[in-house]
This record gives structure tokens, sequence and C-alpha cells, in this order.
């Protein structure tokens, strides 16, 4: 079954336009307008909006006659709040760069991972904590510089993380190779968060170094709990 959110379509192209239209009436606040802060307004504004899921094309016609209505009102939510995320983001100071060393072509070329960590007890969006992402067993190497790995998940974006892994060299074109990660978090008080998955990779003549939301790997929600003495002392 493919299950599709139709607010990501939305809220894409929305906060591109924003950024667009910032960039080109050179708004002073606009301090940058690089992919990885276009994506990290993405996710704040996907955070605060409900989702709108189909499973079908009956479902997104059904969807379509809905939202011919009140279609307006919800681009001018998704407006102000990613006007509201936009700022937040640029607000946190971080390392921005461009792509080096890359390896020449054919590559397999990663997709973005996406995913949020909550409470586990409250299901609240973690804050202040750090997330690592490992590949085949080593610190994965990101694309370029803005891409942090161990990612700190602010109070900015609280909940929200994102990573985007340098590509690797193919022995030819349309070669086809499974990679394996996993993710770790820590944060005091906390267990320590282990998730692992694989995904399969189709290699390429071309290097992706532009960010595309359909080229995106949207993880589950992930959950800290408690450690086993906070957890027994909260039951007492």
């Amino acid at each position: 079954m493919n299950v599709h959110n139709l607010m990501e379509e939305l809220v894409y192209t929305e906060v591109n336009d924003l950024f667009d239209t910032a960039q080109k009436n050179k708004a002073p606040w606009l301090t940058c307008s690089c992919s990885q802060c276009r994506l990290d307004t993405i996710c704040y504004v996907l955070n605060r909006v409900p989702p709108k899921y189909i499973k079908s094309g009956r479902g997104l016609a059904h969807s379509q006659m809905e939202e011919s209505i009140d279609k307006a009102q919800m681009a001018a939510d998704v407006s102000r709040i990613g006007l509201e995320g936009m700022k937040q983001v640029l607000s946190a100071k971080r390392p921005h760069g461009k792509p080096t060393d890359l390896p020449e072509t054919p590559v397999f070329n990663f997709p973005t991972f996406i995913g949020r960590i909550l409470d586990g007890m409250t299901f609240e969006p973690v804050k202040n904590t750090s997330i690592t992402l490992y590949m085949d067993n080593r610190k994965a190497e990101s694309i370029d510089s803005s891409w942090e790995n161990p990612y700190r998940i602010s109070d900015h974006t609280p909940g929200t993380f994102s990573f985007w892994v340098k590509p690797v060299g193919a022995a030819k074109e349309d070669q086809k190779k499974v990679f394996s990660f996993e993710l770790r978090a820590e944060q005091p008080g906390f267990e320590p968060l282990q998730y692992f998955f694989e995904i399969g990779i189709l290699s390429e003549s071309i290097i992706r170094t532009a960010y595309t939301a359909d080229h995106a790997y949207l993880l589950p929600d992930l959950h800290l709990f408690p450690a086993d003495d906070q957890l027994d002392s909260m039951q007492i």
C-alpha cells in the first residue's frame, strides 16, 4: 500500500516560494537560502500542520474536491507558519559548505534522510538531543559541512533531524547495492536509542547535489524512553 501525505507537496512548494521571494526582494533577515535551511523549514512547517493522507486515486480526487473550498486558507496558513519557521531556522548559527572531494561518476546517490524523535512517555518532540547516523558500522560522511553528523536537535527544530550522505562511487551505472544504516541517540535520563534500517540504491551517471522532495527518505518516528531508574521513580 502506497500512502502519501498531500501536505508535503503544498508545504514544499510554499516554503520554496517564500525563500525565492525573500531572496528576490533581498530581505535583510534572509541570511541563507541553502537546501539545508529550506529542508529544516519544511520540516518545521510539516510538524505544525495537520497531515492529509491518501492511498488511492479515488482518495486524491475526493481530497481535491474537499480542498477546492479551503485550499487558499491552507496555503495562507502554510505561508504564515513557513515565514515563522524561516526566521527560527535562520536564527540558528551552523556551518555551511559546498560538496567537496566527490567521487567520479557513476555513483550511488543517497536520499536525504528525514525523521523525528519523540519522548516515549509524552510523545512530545525532544530538544537538545544529539543523533548520529552510521553507515556500514562507521559514522556516515555528509555530502557537505552544512549537513551535520552528529545532528544536534535544537529548540528551533524540536524533534526533527535530517542527514544527507556523501555519494559513494560505483563500478558501473545501474548497479544495485544495499546499504546498512544505524541511528544512535543519547540523552541524559533516557535509555540509549538505536535504530537499524537498510535501503537499496541504483547507481547513476550523475551526482545529485540539490535537494528535491521526491528524493527524500522519511523514517518512522523514533522514541526515547526514560531510563529504568527514572521510570521507577515516576511510578512511586
